[in-house]
């Protein structure tokens, strides 16, 4: 079974990092609104959502 999984993704010196991932793509657009500014202010741009799938299925712990 496939599942998609989600990062908000950030560039800072030429290199892309993850900021922020979760399964629930609501929590990444609600991560990149509250945080946006203060990533940008470390230098951060190009802050974007993107999706990957994977076999991993979600921590039933954390996602219900």
């Amino acid at each position: 079974m496939k599942y998609t999984y989600y990062e908000v993704r950030g560039t800072i010196d030429g290199e892309e990092e993850i900021l922020f991932g979760s399964y629930e793509k609501s929590d990444c657009t609600s991560e990149k609104r509250i945080e946006g500014e203060c990533w940008k202010d470390e230098g951060y741009r190009k802050i974007r959502i993107t999706s990957t799938p994977t076999t991993t299925p979600p921590d039933p712990e954390i996602y219900s």
